[in-house]
């Protein structure tokens, strides 16, 4: 593991601990920015799916309705993919919308 690596494993671990100790004040909005930067991660429109526990046809609405991002092609599959991440944001912004 080189130093850089071993620098964020340890300040991971170190707010991982604050946030179960409870003495983390983090918004919504900065854990979801916290998020996105470790959890850019593609995944296939049926992890998509079970991700945010919704079924293929309803998945396709909240695309067709920009609630959820398009998924993208990438080089040497068929398939389209989405980034967790991105997936994360719009769950946010769907229970956010919806209080």
């Amino acid at each position: 593991m080189t130093f850089l690596e071993s620098a964020v494993v340890k300040q991971l671990k170190e707010v991982a601990s604050n946030i179960e100790q409870g003495k983390c004040e983090l918004t919504e909005e900065e854990a979801i920015d916290i998020v996105s930067c470790i959890a850019h991660i593609s995944v296939s429109k049926d992890q998509a799916c079970d991700y945010l526990n919704v079924h293929k046809s309803r998945f396709g609405q909240l695309i067709q309705e920009g609630k959820v991002p398009e998924g993208r092609k990438q080089r040497g599959w068929k398939e389209l993919k989405w980034y967790r991440d991105e997936l994360i944001k719009a769950l946010y912004n769907l229970k956010w919308k919806r209080k």
